[in-house]
């Protein structure tokens, strides 16, 4: 199976708050309600009892409602791949690691100039995601700002699509429009209307306004991609101490009374929508007043909202491996460590952040490779020490007495899954690595990407995929240039 098997071995919650949680998230969306920005949406909610909060700003949604549309949603969700050995199963069973995405910068690898990101940075990572085992799924991990606005979710697209098999999950879908384009790409991919719900080979993410706003385009991407089959993460992003309460508590509540109203309107609007519960919680630095993606408290709640998603029966998409560092080094791994470990540990279904720094901004190739050696240790920490007869040994034990258990079958049977195997971490003594230039983990990391960007391409999709591709585009950038005409 491809992923990384759950231990579930960790927990920030217990049921009593879980259960207050819930109870917290049903009593915000009952009296506190949700702001929807599309009438139709806030029509179809009050046609289903919900009415109107007192100052006509809100919609708010009886619990019975909640809970109803809940039952509703598709149950198992299998995110398929361009290449079926790359599927993955959300099945509560393993955890899959994908890509930080949409960061708008890169550090270009060649000339070293921090710059806005290209299409062909698009490309780069795709390709080099493709080589690293622990990336399960690629998440576009940057957007191009070479293209114009109004094509670039396809342009990211085809970049992505051009240089790995695995599955893609796209953030880009801020339009109906968009949601749309989408759905034509994921058909033609998958081979029919029919075929891409059978085979989700792309999946998409759509956020919540925080605090309790629906905003209309997103949630109608989102009712439009989910019926047809493609998967829907109601992303949910309030932060503790601005858009959120700063308590984690009341932000978690926050965070799970969004994604409840957006099942309920998607469920209202598609019955049977394929739902995933996606969140990234971090606080607000008050000292710097900035977005602390890498501290304890996005891990907190990254496992609390995970717990959360496992108590609603949808699997969870969080934030994780994040850092505020502005270039790799002490305080980026220390961070991403500490911001994704817990969450590989409680059992998240999917946890995203490879790749970036500046908080989600910046790419830097080798911190891709950084990030996968440390998700390689995080596997190891989770799977813990497995206790019985084989791995007890006490018949090599016997065997061996004083000796040495270098040369014993045991050892070469069970050293690959005992002992980790480190790819980029120097174990050499000083003296060896002073002599060979004492390079950095850095350094090392560099020369490991220059290594992988030689790998040969994926075979790329068929040609009336990117066919379909272009078209689209096309018909994108007539729409854009029409917009810049009108205004």
């Amino acid at each position: 199976m491809h992923g990384i098997p759950k231990r579930s071995t960790y927990r920030v919650l217990d049921r009593a708050a879980i259960d207050q949680i819930h109870q917290a998230a049903l009593q915000i969306l009952e009296r506190t309600g949700t702001a929807v920005r599309r009438e139709e949406y806030e029509r179809l909610l009050l046609e289903h009892g919900c009415a109107r909060s007192t100052d006509g700003k809100r919609v708010c949604v009886p619990s019975a409602l909640v809970e109803e549309t809940l039952r509703k949603k598709q149950g198992e969700i299998t995110l398929a791949a361009r290449d079926p050995k790359f599927d993955l199963v959300l099945d509560r069973e393993h955890t899959y690691i994908t890509n930080d995405g949409n960061g708008t910068m890169t550090m270009d690898f060649e000339t070293r100039e921090r710059r806005p990101s290209r299409k062909a940075d698009v490309a780069l990572a795709a390709h080099l995601s493709m080589q690293l085992p622990y990336l399960h799924l690629d998440w576009p991990t940057v957007t191009a700002q070479d293209v114009p606005p109004s094509t670039r979710h396809l342009h990211d697209l085809e970049a992505s699509l051009l240089n790995t098999t695995k599955h893609i999950m796209v953030a880009t879908t801020t339009t109906v429009q968009e949601a749309r384009d989408i759905v034509k790409v994921g058909q033609a991919l998958a081979g029919g209307p029919k075929e891409l719900r059978r085979r989700a080979v792309l999946s998409s993410i759509h956020t919540t306004i925080s605090p309790l706003t629906l905003e209309g385009d997103l949630v109608e991407g989102a009712i439009h991609v989910a019926s047809a089959g493609i998967p829907a993460a109601a992303f949910a992003m309030p932060t503790p101490g601005a858009s959120g309460p700063v308590t984690l508590a009341g932000s978690v509540a926050v965070a799970c009374a969004e994604v409840l109203a957006m099942n309920t309107v998607m469920q209202l609007a598609a019955p049977g929508s394929p739902i995933i519960f996606g969140c990234g919680v971090a606080a607000l630095d008050m000292k710097a007043a900035t977005r602390g993606g890498g501290g304890p408290e996005h891990a907190l709640t990254s496992c609390a909202l995970t717990e959360m998603a496992h108590f609603y029966g949808m699997p969870s998409l969080v934030g994780g491996f994040e850092t505020t560092a502005r270039e790799p080094g002490a305080q980026a791994c220390y961070e991403k460590f500490a911001s994704g470990l817990p969450q590989m540990l409680v059992g998240a279904d999917m946890i995203c952040g490879i790749g970036l720094l500046e908080d989600s901004r910046t790419l830097w190739l080798e911190q891709l490779l950084i990030d996968h050696e440390m998700i390689r240790i995080m596997e190891r920490l989770s799977r813990g020490i497995e206790v019985g007869p084989e791995t007890l040994a006490l018949d090599v034990i016997d065997r061996v007495g004083t000796g040495t258990f270098l040369g014993q079958r045991h050892t070469m049977a069970h050293l690959k899954e005992e002992i980790f195997m480190p790819e980029l971490t120097d174990r050499r003594s000083f003296e060896t690595w002073t002599k060979a230039g004492a390079p950095s983990l850095e350094a090392r990391a560099q020369e490991r990407v220059r290594e992988l960007l030689k790998a040969p391409r994926v075979e790329p999709p068929p040609e009336e995929v990117l066919a379909e591709l272009r078209s689209l585009i096309g018909g994108a950038e007539r729409r854009g240039a029409g917009r810049r005409a009108a205004s």
